[in-house]
């Protein structure tokens, strides 16, 4: 009986050491391209990010939250719940539309960012947001970031490159409002849509440029998707089309050429950036790391 314990308590203990050994990012940049619906994928001229979702972990069943629009999707996302826990019910939420959980430990008046998890847990560390909508500004604690930014379009990737270079920051969120414009304007689908698409490719490929050329590349993942799909000119339901979106998880700390097989919801992308930073997440999140995609 003894002989058993002792294995049963070298089995835990190895367990624990392997889990410990497991490769931890120094960096997490996460990139939202506003409205990229997974329908598109397949046809969307993007070779540097087809690149990226072969040599990482990828899905394009990643689900949006309902409804299927823009500021109830990127609190969620950043949030780690779902509307009916954070509040945030429409396209354009400012505020709680909802009372928050009693257990949901407000800082700076805010449900619990990921933002602010990492500054309050690693206070020292750089953390810094770039968003083209104005919108963003209400869906996270602006006092937690070390630099928060509303760029121009077409400027984004260049003021966060700089940026990136400059500081090296431990956590870093590059938002596009892009490409729901022209799926509003021409359609999902459409070849403008498609055209952004390409141009996004490239926006991208300029940011991992900046990684490369900072050092920062082999010890940084990258998590890449989208608040919402279209369909016609417009977003909002329940349709696939709508709700679902890419994920491209790439990087150190990353099973290399994994498809995600797993449910994956907006609000599961709190959690498995706070996992890879060693981050300890609140009882008010609902949502799960995306562990499957994870060493």
């Amino acid at each position: 009986m003894k002989r058993y314990i002792i294995t049963f308590l070298l089995i835990i203990f190895v367990g624990y050491l392997i889990a410990e050994a497991a490769p931890r990012p120094k960096h997490v940049v996460f990139i939202g391209l506003d409205g990229w619906a997974a329908n598109t994928y397949d046809q969307s001229e993007m070779p540097f990010v087809k690149k990226l979702a072969a040599e990482g972990a990828f899905t394009k069943e990643k689900r949006s939250v309902l409804p299927s629009s823009s500021a109830v999707n990127w609190a969620s996302i950043f949030m780690g719940a779902g509307p009916e826990v954070h509040g945030y019910l429409n396209w354009g939420s400012k505020t709680p539309e909802l009372t928050q959980p009693t257990d949901a430990v407000k800082t700076n008046g805010i449900f619990p960012t990921v933002f602010q998890l990492a500054r309050l847990q690693h206070p020292k560390a750089d953390i810094a947001l770039f968003a083209e909508w104005d919108g963003i500004k209400h869906l996270v604690d602006t006092l937690s970031f070390s630099h928060f930014e509303q760029t121009a379009p077409e400027a984004t990737a260049a003021r966060a490159g700089e940026y990136l270079k400059a500081v090296r920051p431990e956590l870093t969120a590059i938002v596009f409002d892009r490409p729901d414009h022209p799926g509003h304007d021409n359609g999902w689908g459409s070849p403008e849509y498609y055209a952004m698409m390409t141009r996004l490719d490239s926006s991208i490929a300029e940011i991992f440029k900046a990684l490369e050329e900072t050092g920062m590349i082999d010890d940084t993942m990258v998590i890449i998707t989208a608040d919402h799909g279209g369909k016609g000119t417009g977003h909002g339901g329940t349709s696939m089309s709508e709700m679902q979106s890419p994920l491209i998880i790439w990087g150190k700390g990353v099973r290399p050429a994994t498809t995600i097989t797993d449910m994956v919801v907006s609000y599961d992308i709190a959690p498995t950036i706070a996992q890879a930073l060693g981050l300890k997440t609140p009882s008010c999140w609902r949502g799960r790391a995306v562990t499957q995609a994870l060493r």
